[in-house]
């Protein structure tokens, strides 16, 4: 398989979440306190920041000398004045725009934190209806050792996820095109992030250590990548992520085990 068509098999796959909802009516009631959380955050955290923007953008103005543009006295001041004039009116939408982006980033971080627990359930419970299995039945050592695994694997990852965009953040230094190649780079990054932060609930349930998943991701970039594309949209991932578990763990499974009983 191509590596487009990886690409375009994952993001297929966030789809697939959607249809295995309608068909399986019994997920809806793990998913509508996700949503409702997601629902929260999106407005308390917007809210806040439209609120705060001005003051945040005044802040900005005076950090960089550019609150109070003195009054213009011949030709090439007033070139100058209509120079820094135009550039406050860009500087704003643009900084509105990066506000925003980021706010997306943060929300989405604690949104995953708060509702891991039951991503973990929609991913098993999606599981044993695309194999057509019943839960088994509760074991203390198996789950004192999944909450090992759990916790190990993720200090690893928060390790991981803060050195590879500290090390990209270098690129900056690089004259003309460091900047773009800094943007760009991150931003796949983040996306491949998203995308292994969703199959990683059904490879948790299978107990895999760190490493195990980080190679697992590394063979499947191009797919995660596509799972992971609705990072390119503000706020798209809290609403999307928990569909998105269930496409995700679909896809994982029948890479896993081939077709099953999803229908």
């Amino acid at each position: 398989m191509s590596r487009t068509s990886q690409f375009f098999s994952g993001f297929r796959h966030i789809f697939s979440g959607f249809s295995f909802l309608h068909k399986h009516p019994s997920l809806w009631t793990w998913m509508i306190l996700p949503w409702a959380i997601a629902l929260i955050l999106l407005v308390v955290s917007f809210g806040l920041f439209v609120h705060q923007f001005g003051d945040m953008y005044d802040f900005l103005l005076r950090l960089v000398g550019l609150e109070a543009i003195p009054e213009a006295k011949g030709f090439w001041e007033e070139a100058a004045f209509g120079g820094l004039w135009l550039l406050k009116q860009l500087l704003k939408p643009f900084l509105f725009l990066l506000g925003v982006i980021g706010l997306s980033i943060i929300s989405f971080l604690i949104y995953l934190i708060v509702c891991e627990p039951f991503f973990d359930v929609i991913a098993e419970k999606t599981t044993l209806l695309f194999k057509g299995e019943a839960p088994p039945p509760f074991q203390w050592g198996r789950f004192f050792k999944s909450f090992r695994l759990s916790v190990m694997a993720a200090l690893q990852k928060v390790a991981l996820f803060v050195v590879v965009p500290l090390l990209l953040w270098v690129l900056n230094f690089i004259p003309f095109f460091g900047n773009v190649l800094y943007v760009c780079l991150t931003f796949l990054f983040e996306m491949w992030v998203l995308g292994f932060t969703i199959v990683e609930y059904p490879m948790s349930q299978k107990m895999l250590t760190f490493n195990q998943r980080l190679q697992f991701g590394r063979r499947h970039k191009y797919i995660l990548l596509g799972l992971g594309t609705p990072l390119l949209i503000p706020f798209a991932p809290l609403l999307l992520q928990a569909p998105m578990v269930v496409g995700g763990t679909l896809w994982y499974e029948e890479l896993d085990h081939g077709p099953g009983t999803r229908d």
